[in-house]
């Protein structure tokens, strides 16, 4: 019986082992689909935009409350804080939305490194960007 179990154990264990070998070495490969913005887009104003950015982050932290602070809405809410903080410097709303997406995604600005490192993966942060520019239009 114990070697049943052992066995059934041992199986599991190296089936795990290459779903996370498999898993990791596709997100290697993976690539950062970033699809570009459209120039013909409705932005909103600056100052509108802080205020749907500024009512956003509230509704972010309020989740961050509930939930105890998850890796998703710490970064989510650190993309929104500098989108916010980048258009009250006086940068334009979709640069402040883009330069900021590649502050936490490799791949998108011409550095190496991100500023902001994070385990998130490309779809998280896509999704992000793309509810960020859905927020933003008029």
């Amino acid at each position: 019986m114990k070697s049943l179990l052992f066995q059934t154990r041992l199986r599991v264990l190296v089936l795990l082992g290459f779903l996370a070998l498999g898993l990791g070495t596709t997100a290697s490969f993976a690539q950062v689909a970033t699809t570009p913005i459209d120039a013909d887009l409705n932005w909103v104003a600056p100052n509108d935009a802080m205020t749907r950015i500024g009512q956003e982050i509230g509704v972010i932290e309020a989740q961050m409350q509930q939930s105890g602070g998850s890796d998703l809405l710490k970064y989510k809410l650190k993309y929104y804080n500098t989108v916010f903080f980048s258009i009250e410097e006086g940068v334009e709303v979709q640069n402040a939305v883009e330069s900021n997406y590649g502050r936490f995604v490799t791949g998108v600005l011409d550095t190496p490194v991100v500023e902001f490192p994070n385990l998130l993966p490309p779809a998280t942060w896509q999704q992000y960007r793309l509810e960020i520019i859905q927020l933003l239009q008029n």
